[in-house]
């Protein structure tokens, strides 16, 4: 299995202080890898540096065969790098069907949009993304009457019209309900694969339903790597946690 996206010795420094720490990070073409850690661990720096929001101090970035440490984040995302932010940025104001409708459009020339979406791929890519998100019935709900967990896939669909490569999500599931975080879950399992996925994630219970690998942060570098099973049993992670209830506490 080839390494689509890998981290080598990257550093974020703020004078002394290291929030990303000569970080080393590669994931694998079609993996769904969970970033987990304490707050302050380093995780939302890391995808701000994949992304391109923000730059490294030293080390390198190479995403499918190429460096883009220096890339500015637009020519990143050009490049097939999707990120799903933690607070939901959808237009309230349009339907569904037009949020998902202005996420498909690269395009800055308005008349190439309207020629692409009239398309024959650009009908089938959106038939697709609104099928996996399960929004069928919500085509032509303004985005500002979704519940917070449609909200969250409409989203994860706009983010996904662009048939990004790499997919980035900061906490997918903030905020929803017991039943919304199980249909999350099932988005996710069904992308895994076709796609490859980061996610940086609080609650336990799904991490263990999507995570084919966990990456457990401490201070800015990797604590430790592997199954869920396998950190939960790593004597480092319970010196580091020692009185806590395992990783449960350093999502």
């Amino acid at each position: 299995m080839s390494v689509i996206l890998e981290l080598k010795d990257v550093t974020k420094a703020y004078d002394a202080f290291k929030v990303v720490d000569g970080f080393n990070f590669k994931v694998n073409q079609g993996e769904l890898r969970c970033l987990l850690g304490p707050n302050g661990a380093g995780k939302t720096t890391t995808i701000d540096l994949i992304t391109g929001r923000q730059k490294s101090t030293s080390g390198t970035i190479i995403f499918d065969g190429r460096a883009i440490t220096s890339l500015r984040e637009d020519k990143i995302a050009k490049r097939g790098v999707g990120r799903k932010f933690q607070v939901p940025a959808v237009f309230k104001e349009l339907t569904v069907r037009d949020n998902l409708r202005v996420a498909l459009n690269k395009n800055t020339d308005p008349f190439a949009n309207m020629f692409r979406f009239g398309r024959k791929e650009g009908r089938e890519r959106l038939q697709e993304v609104v099928e996996l998100a399960g929004l069928q019935d919500r085509l032509d709900e303004l985005g500002g009457n979704l519940s917070h967990g449609e909200t969250q896939w409409l989203e994860i669909g706009m983010v996904l019209t662009q048939d990004p490569k790499l997919l980035l999500m900061d906490e997918p599931t903030a905020g929803m309900t017991e039943q919304e975080t199980q249909k999350t879950s099932e988005i996710f399992n069904r992308l895994k694969g076709k796609h490859t996925l980061v996610v940086v994630e609080h609650d336990m219970a799904f991490v263990r339903e999507i995570a084919d690998v966990i990456t457990l942060m401490h201070l800015g570098k990797t604590l430790a790597e592997g199954p869920m099973e396998e950190v939960e049993n790593d004597p480092k992670v319970k010196e580091v946690y020692l009185g806590s209830e395992g990783i449960t506490d350093a999502a």
